[in-house]
């Protein structure tokens, strides 16, 4: 032994032995990763790719209710108020709700948030009633929003719509919250997987290397190029089912875990006796002078509710792109004293962690921040589970043979 292979055997000695412990955690990982996704991988293509199809849940419905949506370019010859009265004429039975602009016709929905009809504001006639949660879009929608635990939406199952033992949530959104946090699980362990043979095999696909080559360098190329997008999609898939997950991640990120909760409540201010009340387009008026912008649509008061609540779309609005529901800022105005008035802005009055998830991190969730033609970008990262699946599964059968067959020659 030279001089040379002494001095550098030890530090030899020490890589391997760390190598060595090494191994067990990345077997491990590898066997969590591949039977986690083996066992319920199945749901959760199921439930990426109905999102996936549900980011242009807004074209779909327009396109699918064509009539609804049937209005003039003419000027506006009525009103929401008129539109409102109109409908309640017409149909006394149908408890009014909402009304917003929608698709360029004015659409007057229930309470329940199930049905509503349309009104063209240049002919002042009423087009026709649609049901919002019936059909194939209201049964993906119940899928991947609720797991079939929403009870308006088609498909609905009982069960899930009951409280799980221990937790204050119910049985669709742990099934949801499960999902999310087994797509968070996979993808990390992933990366931590593929990094070690970034250096020699980098971004390659070895096209002509046979199936198992190919296969198994597009899951690792796909899966690790869609890592951003399935962290998004997987943390706040969690965030928004788990109420503590949220509250831990804002808390993480230096965020005030308090206003989320205080900032859905408004108490009005009583009113004189005898005191009017409000008019639509008064209330609607009031909440864009609070906070300027389109008025995306208005909530009635009730008896519970003595209030009006306006989603008003300010310059940036997240959820621009979200069928009916499109405003972000949302304007309390008291049903009965027009100067009592609470406004809500994610982008004000907060810390930078609430007004990013608020305002980026869950809109990013639906895509509702950007345009169709930018959403395509969404679609095909919410289709790489699919992929992910088929390329995964690929390379598990390969090698599931080829064991069975050395094996074999063995015995």
């Amino acid at each position: 032994m030279n001089a040379s292979t002494a001095v550098h055997e030890p530090g030899r000695r020490i890589v391997r032995s760390r190598e060595r412990s090494r191994k067990p955690v990345r077997r491990a990982l590898v066997s969590i990763h591949r039977w986690s996704a083996l066992i319920l991988g199945t749901v959760l293509v199921v439930q990426s790719t109905s999102g996936a199809i549900l980011l242009y849940h807004a074209e779909l419905f327009r396109a699918q209710h064509a009539s609804f949506y049937r209005h003039t370019d003419a000027p506006p010859v009525i009103d929401n108020e008129q539109a409102v009265a109109l409908v309640r004429a017409t149909d006394p039975d149908f408890a009014v709700g909402w009304v917003g602009v929608d698709g360029g016709v004015i659409a007057i929905g229930n309470a329940q948030y199930t049905a509503a009809y349309s009104v063209d504001p240049g002919t002042g006639r009423i087009n026709e009633r649609v049901n919002l949660t019936d059909g194939v879009l209201g049964w993906l929608a119940n899928l991947h929003n609720c797991a079939f635990g929403c009870a308006r939406y088609s498909g609905a199952i009982p069960i899930m719509e009951n409280q799980a033992p221990l937790i204050d949530i119910k049985w669709g959104a742990v099934i949801l919250g499960s999902l999310g946090t087994l797509l968070v699980t996979l993808a990390v362990s992933g990366v931590v997987i593929w990094w070690p043979s970034l250096r020699r095999n980098g971004f390659r696909v070895r096209l002509r290397k046979g199936r198992f080559a190919r296969d198994r360098d597009l899951h690792d190329v796909i899966g690790v190029l869609a890592v951003p997008f399935l962290l998004v999609w997987g943390i706040t898939g969690t965030t928004i089912e788990w109420p503590a997950v949220q509250r831990a991640w804002l808390v993480a990120t230096g965020g005030n875990t308090t206003l989320e909760r205080t900032e859905r409540f408004f108490e009005p201010r009583s009113s004189g006796a005898g005191t009017a009340l409000l008019s639509i387009g008064e209330a609607g008026a009031i909440a864009q002078r609070a906070a300027p912008g389109r008025l995306a649509y208005l909530l009635l008061p009730t008896d519970t509710a003595p209030y009006y609540r306006a989603a008003v779309a300010g310059a940036y609005s997240p959820r621009e792109h979200r069928l009916f529901y499109s405003g972000d800022v949302l304007v309390y105005v008291n049903a009965y004293d027009g100067a009592d008035v609470k406004v809500v802005d994610a982008s004000h009055d907060r810390p930078l962690a609430n007004t990013f998830y608020a305002k980026v991190f869950e809109p990013a969730h639906f895509g509702w921040l950007v345009n169709g033609w930018w959403r395509l970008v969404w679609l095909v990262f919410g289709l790489t589970p699919l992929a992910l699946a088929v390329t995964g599964l690929s390379t598990w059968l390969f090698r599931r043979r080829t064991e069975r067959r050395r094996n074999g020659a063995r015995a």
